[in-house]
């Protein structure tokens, strides 16, 4: 929460600031000072990715750390290897392309700009004007393929709110006025930055489909189609041998057959027609079986 995290109170220098004679693309007319959160596996990349403080204001900075996971290839387009590079050891879309540029200005200009690591020779204001500039417009409008940056497979940003009050308040203005020597209050901001809780948010992508399931869905499905054509065969076989007796026919000397069989059977045994009772209409039980 507010008060337990990192605290500072700047004095920007007004005063210390080039004069404006002219315009041109280095002239800046805003006062304050620019601030980005990162991870400190990243470098910083303040003039594209920073935010800004302006004097007269205390300003509270609300931190979120998120964990970004992505999937890499061939679901995703993310770089999961390690960069190679002579002046980042862990790669990450800021350390790709100050690598990039600064490899690019040294080829093209022999020299590199204030912010960009290595230890070549820092372009002379000559050098921004003619070359380092020129060479950097160049490279970002015309060509944008030599410095491709994909978004690294695991990454760490922090979300921000900001909100600001005014500052120094009329009944401490003459006291940090007489506590830094100074008259005058336009200069000085207070930057308070701190975690908004102490945990952190993991966004993480998954297949859509895994192996485990591929497999799952493979096996179920043979094994229904498979004990579904088993089935289908045996009923199949079943019903040949049910209705195939029907479907040949049986003929008149076939039945006479059965029956003299069946009457020579009972005879053998002993059996009499009068232990079955007579049918009114058939006769005897081997009347009625025939």
């Amino acid at each position: 929460g507010s008060g337990n995290g990192l605290e500072l109170m700047l004095n920007i220098q007004q005063e210390e600031y080039l004069p404006v004679w002219g315009e041109s693309d280095e002239i800046s007319y805003e006062a304050g000072v620019k601030v980005q959160i990162h991870s400190q596996d990243e470098p910083p990349y303040i003039h594209q990715l920073g935010f800004g403080v302006s004097p007269g204001f205390q300003t509270f900075v609300s931190c979120q750390q998120q964990r970004l996971v992505y999937l890499p290839p061939p679901w995703g387009d993310c770089k999961s290897t390690p960069i190679e590079s002579d002046f980042f050891t862990s790669y990450s879309i800021t350390a790709c392309r100050l690598d990039c540029e600064t490899r690019y200005l040294a080829e093209n200009c022999n020299c590199r700009m204030v912010h960009m690591p290595g230890n070549a020779n820092v372009c002379t204001p000559e050098q921004y004007k003619e070359c380092a500039d020129p060479a950097l417009d160049f490279l970002v409008k015309k060509d944008s393929e030599f410095c491709v940056c994909r978004t690294p497979c695991d990454m760490v940003r922090y979300g921000k709110e900001l909100s600001m009050v005014k500052i120094p308040s009329k009944a401490s203005a003459k006291y940090l006025a007489k506590k830094y020597n100074k008259s005058e209050q336009d200069n000085v901001l207070v930057l308070d930055v701190f975690f908004e809780a102490l945990n952190y948010e993991t966004i993480e992508q998954k297949k859509a489909y895994e192996v485990a399931g591929l497999l799952g869905d493979i096996g179920g499905q043979m094994g229904l189609f498979i004990g579904a054509s088993i089935l289908t065969i045996l009923e199949i076989f079943d019903y040949l041998y049910e209705v195939r007796p029907l479907a040949l026919g049986a003929s008149p000397s076939l039945r006479l057959s059965t029956c003299n069989t069946l009457r020579s059977h009972s005879d053998s045994l002993g059996y009499t027609s009068n232990m079955l009772p007579r049918h009114p209409a058939l006769g005897n039980f081997e009347e009625f079986a025939c």
